[in-house]
């Protein structure tokens, strides 16, 4: 009977042990950043249907953004900053984020985070998985990814200058 007693107790999750309540999904807040960052990339990637390739110059380096799968509905795009090295006397070196893979829902005018640095799906074990795990991944790690994401674009909305070849009569310019 302890035995069985001490098991349940491992088993329960920490929160209820603690007496803290469980993690719920805030889902309003998660939609309403996935609603906000397809937004920002919308206006980030002009020409979305045609185009494949975007680079904007910031104040310490690059974004470069590429298509890599389109089907109907949706459009699947990989978010790379590069670090531009320049005399770095005058300041300090701009700490470029991982590569990050966002899926663009067109039907639902959505975009999630779907992978980080190559690593996705995020949160795949779900809600309930436990901590610590593998790979250190909390329960609201798709929302804070998704918070990420909607920072760095703001950034680069703010910040970006988009870099353009202009060709008149064959020359570049």
């Amino acid at each position: 009977m302890a035995a069985t007693l001490k098991t349940e107790r491992r088993l329960r999750p920490l929160a209820d042990r603690r007496g803290m309540s469980a993690y719920r999904v805030d889902l309003p807040a998660y939609h309403a950043d996935c609603d906000a960052n397809y937004l920002r990339l919308c206006k980030l990637l002009p020409e979305l249907a045609s185009r494949e390739h975007w680079r904007y110059r910031m104040p310490h380096g690059a974004l470069e953004v590429a298509v890599l799968e389109r089907s109907r509905y949706t459009t699947e795009v990989r978010l790379r900053a590069r670090e531009e090295r320049a005399d770095n006397a005058a300041g300090g070196r701009w700490l470029a984020p991982p590569p990050i893979t966002v899926r663009l829902y067109h039907d639902a005018r959505m975009a999630e985070v779907v992978a980080i640095d190559g690593r996705g799906p995020l949160g795949g074990i779900g809600i309930d998985c436990p901590y610590p795990n593998p790979r250190m991944e909390r329960a609201d790690e798709r929302q804070q990814a998704n918070r990420f994401l909607g920072e760095w674009l703001g950034h680069c909305l703010a910040n970006g200058r988009t870099e353009f070849e202009l060709v008149l009569d064959g020359r570049r310019i």
